[in-house]
């Protein structure tokens, strides 16, 4: 444990001597006082983990695998101003920040958690990939299908195979829509104003699965967080492990940051430049189309100008709903970042248990409103070819990432 880690509660407990004599002793004894306190903080961690399986049984193993890890994190933080800026040899701050980002990596698997609906969905999506390719490939074989044979299939026997595919598909496309709708309706359960256009929208989106997983991450904080509530009021009376209580809630509120923060990177250092780079490309190939059907008339070369404007349109769109995304994050990120500055000043203050109680219960609230899923005022899908062209940029964008 890093030296100084319990300074205040300390000085709490050495209320009889000076003030100066309390620092310095302080600074010198803080390892061997923390060690004494140790033992019962951990007994009150071992209580607190019963209390969790039995008032809050679903959480119970959500919680064994998270307080090692923010515990960790806990220690990595309270180290940090030990350590240098930068070093040649050895640990410095950026070393240490990296061993954090990849524990937060961690946590915010575990907050996501499964998503059995989302796996559904893109199971529902491979099969309906898959029908669709059948069917292109049913239509090839039909232009060399004899009309009648004995052994070969015919163009007839192809159009049945067609027909129960394109049934299948009408049925997989239903099922897509309940899925879509199963899942808005959850979501607005919790607080997100989405339906289930929106979300099959938000869904062909290349961030679409990151900004459902800040959703998600966000409603398990809030639950976490009133459970860290009551823990921290009933230990009360013990400030060191009032304190760990506190610490592992700051850090839940670091992992959201940090999930921020991953999102606003791919949207402006690979998305923004790549979507960018997609419309350059056919804006290009759309000049020199041009000059050919100048040259000569061509229904071909029509239809090619035609596709390459639809790109172009796509990419535009979807450019912005990028920049909408980029600036929502953006502002739910500083408001976090109050929160958690609050957080960290209060973890390391810690007057009293009732003080970190009324806070958690202030910083609770805020993340009722503090994130919200909303799709921009686009009419992103005006027709059937704008929606698969949207769904074929994005193919694109995370087959090259």
């Amino acid at each position: 444990m890093p030296r100084g880690f319990h300074l205040l509660p300390v000085l709490l407990l050495c209320t009889t001597v000076a003030q100066a004599d309390v620092v310095e002793k302080s600074l010198n004894k803080a390892d061997e006082l923390w060690n004494k306190t140790l033992e019962y903080a951990d007994s009150t961690l071992d209580q607190a983990r019963r209390l969790w399986q039995e008032q809050h049984p679903e959480d119970a193993q959500l919680w064994e695998d998270l307080i090692p890890k923010l515990d960790e994190v806990i220690v990595l933080q309270d180290r940090e101003r030990q350590l240098p800026e930068s070093a040649w040899f050895g640990e410095d701050r950026e070393s240490n920040n990296e061993q954090i980002n990849e524990i937060l990596d961690d946590v915010a698997t575990l907050l996501i958690g499964d998503d059995a609906l989302r796996d559904r969905m893109r199971e529902l999506n491979r099969a309906m990939a898959d029908t669709r390719n059948e069917i292109v490939d049913l239509k090839r074989r039909k232009l060399t299908a004899p009309t009648n044979s004995m052994w070969r299939k015919t163009a007839s026997d192809i159009d049945a195979d067609i027909a129960d595919r394109e049934a299948r598909l009408v049925e997989q496309q239903q099922a897509m829509a309940a899925l879509y709708a199963e899942t808005a309706a959850t979501l607005r359960a919790n607080g997100v104003e989405i339906d289930a256009e929106g979300l099959e929208f938000l869904l062909s989106t290349v961030v679409g699965d990151d900004v459902m997983d800040m959703t998600l991450a966000f409603e398990q904080v809030k639950q976490l967080t009133a459970q860290l509530e009551s823990l921290t009021d009933e230990s009360r009376e013990d400030l060191p492990t009032a304190r760990r209580y506190y610490g592992m809630y700051s850090v839940l509120l670091r992992t959201l940051d940090y999930m921020h923060g991953s999102l606003l990177d791919g949207i402006e250092h690979d998305y923004r430049p790549r979507i960018d780079a997609i419309a350059e490309r056919a804006q290009t190939l759309q000049q020199e189309t041009r000059a050919l059907y100048a040259q000569e008339k061509s229904r071909v070369l029509a239809s090619n100008l035609e596709a390459q404007q639809l790109t172009i349109d796509a990419a535009g769109r979807y450019a912005e709903y990028l920049e909408h995304q980029q600036r929502q994050v953006e502002l739910s990120r500083q408001r976090l970042a109050r929160d958690i500055a609050v957080a960290r000043n209060t973890y390391e203050t810690v007057k009293m248990s009732g003080d970190l109680v009324a806070l958690m219960q202030d910083s609770r609230h805020l993340l009722d409103s503090l994130f919200r899923l909303q799709v921009p005022p686009l009419r992103a899908f005006e027709n059937l070819e704008m929606k698969r062209e949207f769904q074929r940029l994005t193919s694109t964008l995370r087959e090259q990432g």
